[in-house]
């Protein structure tokens, strides 16, 4: 009786030392998260090895190195659009400051020749000012995280004609003459028509101020349920460029700074393919860059209409 009794006490005080000992390290966890700075390294230490105690503050760790984590990739985030930023400033001052000089030697210039040519030159320095806007704010309405867009089947040869087409003059200045495949004249993708056509309008002009001879635009079936667009063609400096950062917002290659890109044609496509539920990736084979666009293909209940 004396033992069981002496169990029964034994049970009862162990019961309650546990209890104690999850009460203090609970307290003790709960200070430490409220007093914690996030800009602090410090983390939960294990004082007392109850049953589940270690497991909680692993837990509580490793959220906190979640945290700190995210806080250093949002600030590093930051810091690149504060850099993306000054560039873009830069880039807007430049050609501006450039067509004031030039609009202020046109009103002291007496020759009407030489002042038609100054003015000329003002509003080619413009022009790139209002294209970079333009581009700028191309990538806006594209990162929206609200964008709305509007899928169909939409039939991919005509819409490479249209694009190719659309550059013609541009090639034809350049000496080129683009290379285009189709597999299947009636290939089909659901995609946003117009969405689409600036993918392709982009791609086509990231091939004649980059590359180094004319384009080749293949479509083909990728999958059962998707559509492969690749574009490419050889680029001058393949070595300058990071495949990997092609697609960042304001990227350009060593090899073309300068000129008279954004660097947002591609972070345009990438956003815009990402709304539609389409990959886009670029890769390098010797000298030759290929960017592939793969797409949805137009669901069985939505085949029979399309658009062009």
């Amino acid at each position: 009786m004396l033992a069981a009794f002496l169990l029964v006490v034994g049970v009862f005080l162990g019961v309650l030392i546990a209890t104690a000992t999850y009460a203090t390290e609970l307290e003790r966890i709960a200070a430490f998260l409220r007093g914690h700075d996030l800009h602090s390294n410090a983390r939960v230490t294990v004082c007392a090895h109850a049953p589940g105690i270690a497991a909680l503050i692993d837990a509580v760790n490793n959220a906190l190195d979640r945290s700190t984590l995210e806080r250093v990739d949002d600030l590093r985030e930051r810091e690149g659009f504060q850099r993306d930023l000054a560039a873009l400033s830069h880039d807007i001052r430049t050609p501006l400051a450039g067509a004031r000089g030039y609009l202020q030697l046109a009103a002291e210039e007496a020759d009407p020749e030489a002042r038609n040519h100054q003015l000329g030159a003002a509003i080619g320095r413009i022009d790139s000012t209002t294209s970079l806007l333009d581009a700028l704010f191309a990538y806006t309405r594209s990162a929206d995280p609200d964008l709305s867009l509007e899928h169909d089947a939409v039939t991919l040869l005509p819409l490479a004609e249209r694009a190719l087409l659309a550059q013609y003059p541009a090639f034809e200045e350049h000496g080129w003459e683009p290379h285009l495949e189709c597999t299947d004249y009636a290939l089909a993708a659901w995609a946003d028509a117009g969405a689409l056509d600036r993918i392709m309008g982009n791609l086509l002009v990231n091939t004649l101020r980059y590359g180094s001879a004319a384009p080749k635009v293949r479509i083909s079936p990728e999958s059962a349920d998707r559509v492969r667009i690749t574009v490419e063609n050889p680029v001058a400096k393949p070595e300058a460029l990071d495949t990997g950062r092609l697609f960042d917002r304001f990227y350009q290659a060593d090899s073309a700074r300068g000129t008279a890109g954004s660097g947002l044609g591609l972070a345009v496509c990438k956003n815009l393919a990402e709304a539609m539920g389409a990959t886009i990736e670029a890769h390098l084979a010797g000298d030759v860059l290929a960017i592939d666009l793969v797409l949805p293909r137009v669901p069985e209940q939505a085949s029979h209409g399309g658009r062009s």
